[in-house]
């Protein structure tokens, strides 16, 4: 189920946050610095560690833009907030491909992190950095907007 900005407040997963630019400029850094290990990964065909330093990358840039509209996570479910407030409030803004990946980087990554081992295909691990690469590159205009 789509959930709004008001289902999040609502739901307790996110929470008003008064932050300034030089937060979002980490977590945009964050990202950077994830994406290129990412890539540093896919190198040396570390399928899973490239699917999740992408992933990590993804999350940095929805912390930023949660930062940009006055919010942050709260709970314990702090990925899926973060996921779920990118689609509430950008959905218009970025693409339904990139949005998706996001959620199913987040579901794999769960289920890499503490269910198995080997889940991570070298197709998804490559289209996960590219969603990432995608995501950033679309943030950074969003925030200079």
């Amino acid at each position: 189920m789509k959930m709004n900005l008001s289902d999040l407040l609502k739901k307790d997963l996110v929470e008003k946050f008064e932050s300034d630019k030089e937060q979002i400029g980490n977590e945009m850094d964050s990202a950077n610095k994830n994406l290129a290990s990412a890539k540093n990964m896919l190198g040396i065909q570390e399928w899973e560690w490239s699917h999740t330093a992408a992933y990590n990358a993804m999350l940095h840039v929805g912390r930023a833009l949660m930062f940009s509209k006055g919010y942050r996570p709260k709970g314990r479910d702090y990925h899926v907030a973060v996921v779920d407030f990118v689609e509430a409030v950008f959905s218009a803004k970025i693409p339904k491909e990139v949005r998706d990946s996001f959620d199913r980087g987040r579901k794999r990554r769960h289920e890499f992190m503490y269910d198995k081992v080997d889940v991570i295909t070298p197709e998804q691990a490559r289209n996960l950095v590219e969603k990432a690469e995608m995501l950033i590159n679309k943030t950074k205009e969003l925030l200079k907007s």
